[in-house]
């Protein structure tokens, strides 16, 4: 079995849900998870790892899903390894810059502007921002 095919395989048996709850339960599109489980779009990386952490799957399942041979199995179990390392490594140059930039009030302030503003709102100013420092 392929693993579009596993997906969706999963999806019905594992956790006996449909493709709509299961669209919910990742807040994705419908539409998407309807191409992922037919194989007519790929998944990314955060997609995939979403679905591991919403579905509830173990380890194992997860790399059983992976998984189409005993030797590919390895494969997969380090790139999922190497995913959350460099996720782990993106976050903590984030953290790092962040734990400095808070220090300051009037950045603190912005942020907090920021969070008040609805999200067209917030994009708009950030482009205007970017805009001026280009």
């Amino acid at each position: 079995m392929i693993f579009h095919e596993k997906l969706k395989t999963f999806r019905e048996e594992q956790l006996n849900i449909s493709q709509k709850e299961a669209a919910k339960l990742l807040e994705i599109p419908a539409a998407n998870l309807s191409r992922y489980e037919a194989g007519t779009r790929q998944l990314s990386l955060d997609i995939l790892l979403l679905m591991y952490e919403r579905y509830g799957m173990s380890k194992e399942q997860f790399l059983d899903l992976l998984s189409l041979s005993p030797g590919t199995r390895r494969t997969a179990e380090t790139l999922v390894e190497q995913a959350h390392e460099s996720k782990s490594q993106y976050y903590s140059q984030f953290h790092d810059l962040l734990e400095e930039l808070l220090k300051d009030a009037m950045f603190r302030r912005l942020l907090l502007e920021l969070r008040d503003l609805s999200d067209k709102e917030r994009t708009a100013f950030l482009q205007a921002v970017l805009k001026n420092h280009s």
